[in-house]
């Protein structure tokens, strides 16, 4: 039900100027609850989103729908369908042991040195101080973490300023095409993106790097070429709207909070993912009648979890943030996230993005689960 005084509700709330109030009491009153107007049961406790996000019965996707109706049929639904965030069972397992270790390899300090780079390739490519605008800090946003992590992949992206921000175009098209959201036309853009990016990673000749020995090991374990390269393209998707959302309000906690703006950046994005997180929630839906937080829940049902209302529940400073979520499907590349996030300002503010105007003029893109700025 909606909050009696502010019309808010829990999917509402991803985009509300201040939802933290709102969700701490859903952490402290209704820790586990059923919204009948939404259709959605919805866990907001610490206990009860960790329950939710380790019960075996709580899939990430309905059983009866492995991929959105919108996308089914299309490039985009072949490439959803063979993502391992998007399913549950054995058979993801052995590329997911691979894909791991190797986010767990690439060091901060490396993923930093990476984006530096990369922001370089940007700059010879744009009028000089563009950064300054709030349209070419969006750009920037979205961009430069998802060619970083091309680059850092070693894959073609470093040389050639208009092919590096091609890709990311094509990646921000084939995100946006998921969501619930999403215009037919958004749809159609994102399965013409989705095709774009395989046959960009299929003609790829990366160098003798991350991506090579990943392809080696896959193939040295019998895992499906095309599994290999939609979740490649699915690492890239994953830098593109939750890392500019982490970066973005990172801006706009240092434009609004001047304290903050002394401490190291590195230690500004780890409390702004967990007081300000990107991803506010997620869902998981019953592939059986269970019994859940004290509830009977039925198969088909759906759960709303509330990271951010998990996080507003008293996350400590050097906890893993609840944005990242926890559990099987937990976000293997959550250090990496806040280093690209990091840096990605740091070139901002190098190129004379000023924070405090940035807060002066912004709004939250459309959502139902990430806090995106937009500035104007």
């Amino acid at each position: 039900m909606p909050h009696t005084n502010t019309g808010i509700d829990p999917l509402s709330a991803v985009t509300h100027p201040d939802p933290y109030p709102y969700y701490r009491e859903l952490a402290t009153s209704r820790p586990f609850f059923r919204d009948e107007r939404l259709g959605l049961w919805v866990a907001a406790g610490q206990r009860e989103v960790a329950a939710v996000l380790a019960h075996p019965d709580c899939r990430v996707r309905p059983p009866a729908q492995p991929v959105p109706p919108a996308l089914a049929g299309t490039a985009a639904g072949d490439l959803f369908g063979r993502l391992i965030r998007m399913n549950d069972g054995a058979a993801h397992v052995p590329l997911k042991a691979l894909l791991i270790p190797m986010l767990a390899d690439i060091a901060p300090a490396t993923a930093a040195q990476h984006v530096a780079a990369m922001a370089k390739v940007f700059d010879a490519g744009a009028a000089s101080r563009a950064a300054l605008c709030g349209e070419c800090v969006n750009r920037w946003l979205f961009a430069l973490p998802v060619v970083t992590v091309a680059d850092l992949l070693g894959l073609p992206v470093a040389g050639d300023g208009g092919r590096a921000a091609q890709v990311a175009q094509y990646v921000a098209a084939f995100a946006a095409a998921q969501s619930p959201l999403a215009s037919a036309q958004a749809v159609d853009a994102g399965a013409q993106a989705a095709q774009w990016l395989g046959a960009w990673l299929a003609d790829a000749a990366p160098a003798d790097d991350r991506l090579s020995a990943l392809r080696q090991a896959a193939r040295a374990a019998g895992i499906d070429a095309r599994a290999v390269a939609a979740n490649i393209i699915g690492l890239l998707v994953q830098a593109c709207e939750a890392t500019a959302a982490l970066a973005g309000n990172t801006l706009l906690r240092l434009g609004r909070d001047t304290p903050q703006s002394g401490l190291p950046l590195d230690a500004v994005v780890a409390r702004v993912a967990r007081e300000d997180p990107p991803v506010q929630n997620t869902r998981r839906f019953l592939a059986a009648d269970a019994q859940l937080c004290g509830h009977a829940v039925k198969a088909g049902d759906a759960v709303l979890v509330l990271l951010a209302a998990a996080s507003c529940s008293g996350a400590a400073a050097g906890e893993r943030p609840w944005t990242f979520g926890h559990g099987r499907h937990a976000c293997p590349g959550d250090r990496l996230a806040q280093a690209l996030a990091a840096a990605t300002v740091a070139a901002l503010r190098a190129r004379g993005a000023d924070p405090a105007a940035l807060a002066q003029a912004f709004r939250y893109r459309p959502s139902l689960n990430a806090r995106i700025p937009h500035f104007l």
